[in-house]
């Protein structure tokens, strides 16, 4: 986030076009039938409180991590040093609020230029067809070859979303498909879920070229599960080692149709998650504008 520079926003600015806007949030029960899949979470829980008869309030009880959301830097540390960014402890994480989504929202919340990548329509436009639920690696090379298909050119402090299908897999799927595949075929924690490959060179493209943060409509940012060989998760190499906030669920569907009829894929991006001292992880609150 370090790479959202005052400058970067202002010339984000200027990527509004047309002045429409585009939110990037899921309902927060949307996979609430499905939660568990999601490493055992519990649904959201929202709950009327009628104060008098012309007056109401309500109260939301809810995973950070259930619909669409970031994964901020006390979530994940380096499995070998167990080490979080900046190098804190997990002792420093339980005994402050060091490291805490509250610090993005203190510096401005997460403001630039975004960048929609849909590796999906690329590999439709081949005629590949990808099984969202097979564990299937996207490639630093399926990423630039998807960025010189759309004429879109990276830089600095930009913001990276990726269409990776599953979303679109999931809403397209009737209720019994999503239970079969997600609550039945597996347990949780052993799905096998596209996305980006757990692989060195995307980890030093993304940071030789100043991205600010990363997201996608899939569940893990990462393809799932890891190599048993390798760097391990991307999870940790991205949060706790390059300190770059990884967004996972969300709704780029609209926003895929709206840069693909307009032949342009970045767009002014904006997200405030919510300001809670020591927030390990957040909804993305996040409107992209083109």
């Amino acid at each position: 986030l370090n790479f959202l520079t005052p400058a970067r926003k202002v010339a984000a600015a200027a990527e509004i076009k047309d002045g429409v806007s585009i939110s990037l949030d899921l309902p927060i029960n949307h996979f609430a039938a499905v939660s568990r899949a999601f490493g055992g979470r519990m649904p959201p829980y929202h709950e009327l409180h009628q104060i008098d008869s012309s007056v109401y309030e309500d109260s939301v009880n809810l995973n950070t991590q259930v619909s669409s959301q970031w994964d901020g830097f006390r979530h994940f540390g380096l499995r070998v040093t167990h080490q979080f960014y900046n190098g804190f402890g997990s002792a420093h994480i339980e005994d402050s609020t060091v490291l805490g989504t509250n610090a993005w929202i203190q510096t401005g919340a997460i403001v630039g230029r975004g960048v929609l990548v849909d590796v999906h329509a690329y590999f439709l436009s081949l005629g590949w067809r990808v099984d969202p639920n097979g564990g299937s690696p996207i490639t630093l090379d399926h990423v630039l070859d998807t960025l010189r298909a759309q004429g879109t050119m990276i830089m600095p402090g930009d913001i990276l979303i990726f269409r990776t299908g599953w979303l679109e897999w999931y809403n397209e799927s009737s209720e019994q498909e999503r239970y079969t595949e997600l609550c039945q075929r597996h347990s949780p924690g052993e799905h096998q879920f596209i996305g980006l490959a757990q692989a060195e060179d995307f980890i030093a493209w993304l940071w030789d070229n100043q991205i600010a943060a990363v997201a996608g409509d899939q569940v893990a940012f990462e393809c799932t599960p890891p190599p048993e060989s390798g760097i391990g998760m991307l999870h940790e190499h991205l949060l706790a080692a390059l300190g770059c906030p990884i967004g996972e669920l969300f709704d780029v569907e609209t926003l895929a149709k709206e840069c693909e009829k307009r032949k342009r894929y970045s767009f002014f991006f904006t997200s405030a998650p919510l300001h809670v001292s020591g927030g390990v992880a957040s909804p993305c609150n996040s409107i992209a504008i083109l």
